[in-house]
C-alpha cells in the first residue's frame, strides 16, 4: 500500500471515526505515559506498572496507526458496500491482551500451567476473530463462533480465580470483582461489535463501532490499569505484610 493509498483510507473515514481513534490514540498515549512514571518510580519489583506500560504503549500505537490510515483495509461482501477491517486492532489485542490476562492471574498467585492455558486460549480468540474478519459470509460466522468457544473458557477462569482469590485473599476479594468486572464488561462490547458492526452485520455505523471499541479499550487497558496499581496491588501488598507480621 503507497502513502497516496493510505491518504486515500484516511480520508474516507467519517469525521466522527477519525475523532474517536485519536480520542484513542491520546488516552493510551496519557496512560503509557502515567504507567511508565509508576514503573520508573517504584522500588522494588516493579512488573506489573512495566506490564501496564507495555500494554498502553502497544495500543497507542495501534491507535495511531489505524487513525493515519494504516493498520486498516476494506473488505467487500458479495452485496454492498465495501467496509472498513481494522485489523490494526488485533494486532494491538495479540499482543495487550495476553499482558492483561497475565495481570490478572498473577493477583491470585495462578500455576502456570493455568497461566500458559489462559494465554494461550486468548490468542487463539484472537486469531480466531481476526480470520473471521477477513473471509466472506457466512464462513466468517464459523471463526466467531470458535473465538466465542475460546472467550467463553477464558470466563470460566475468572470464575475459578475469584473463587481461589475470595478463599486465600480475602481482603483483595471485593477489589479483584471490580477488576474482573471492568475487564469482563469491557471486553463483551468486542463480539458484540463484531456481529452489528463491519466485520459482521454492518448493522451499524462506523462511527458507532469505533466509539464502543474505543471506550471499551480505553476501559480494558488505562482504566484497567490505574485501578490495578492503585486498588488492587495496595490492598495486596497490605494483606501480605499483615500475614508476614502474624507469623512474627
Amino acid at each position: 500500500m503507497g502513502l497516496t493509498d493510505v491518504a486515500s483510507i484516511q480520508a474516507e473515514y467519517p469525521t466522527s471515526t477519525r475523532h474517536f481513534l485519536l480520542i484513542g490514540f491520546l488516552g493510551m498515549f496519557v496512560g503509557s505515559i502515567v504507567f511508565c512514571y509508576l514503573a520508573m518510580k517504584k522500588k522494588g519489583n516493579n512488573i506489573t506498572q512495566t506490564v501496564t506500560f507495555i500494554i498502553a504503549s502497544v495500543a497507542a500505537g495501534a491507535y495511531y496507526s489505524m487513525w493515519s490510515g494504516y493498520g486498516v483495509t476494506k473488505k467487500v461482501e458479495a452485496e454492498g458496500p465495501q467496509r472498513f477491517i481494522f485489523w490494526g486492532r488485533y494486532i494491538d489485542w495479540l499482543i495487550t491482551t495476553p499482558l492483561l490476562l497475565y495481570d490478572i492471574a498473577t493477583v491470585v498467585d495462578a500455576e502456570l500451567g493455568e497461566i500458559v492455558m489462559l494465554l494461550g486460549v486468548d490468542v487463539l480468540m484472537i486469531v480466531a476473530g481476526f480470520i473471521g474478519a477477513s473471509v466472506l459470509h457466512p464462513y466468517k460466522w464459523a471463526w466467531w463462533t470458535l473465538g466465542m468457544f475460546f472467550f467463553a473458557i477464558i470466563m470460566w477462569m475468572f470464575v475459578g480465580f475469584y473463587a481461589r482469590c475470595r478463599e486465600n485473599k480475602p481482603e483483595v476479594a471485593d477489589k479483584y470483582k471490580v477488576l474482573l468486572a471492568l475487564t469482563v464488561v469491557s471486553w463483551c462490547v468486542y463480539p458484540i461489535m463484531w456481529v452489528i458492526g463491519s466485520e459482521g452485520l454492518a448493522a451499524v455505523s462506523l462511527d458507532v463501532e469505533v466509539g464502543f471499541v474505543c471506550l471499551a479499550d480505553l476501559v480494558a487497558k488505562v482504566a484497567f490499569g490505574l485501578y490495578l496499581l492503585f486498588a488492587v496491588l495496595p490492598a495486596d501488598e497490605e494483606g501480605e505484610s499483615a500475614e508476614k507480621t502474624s507469623l512474627v
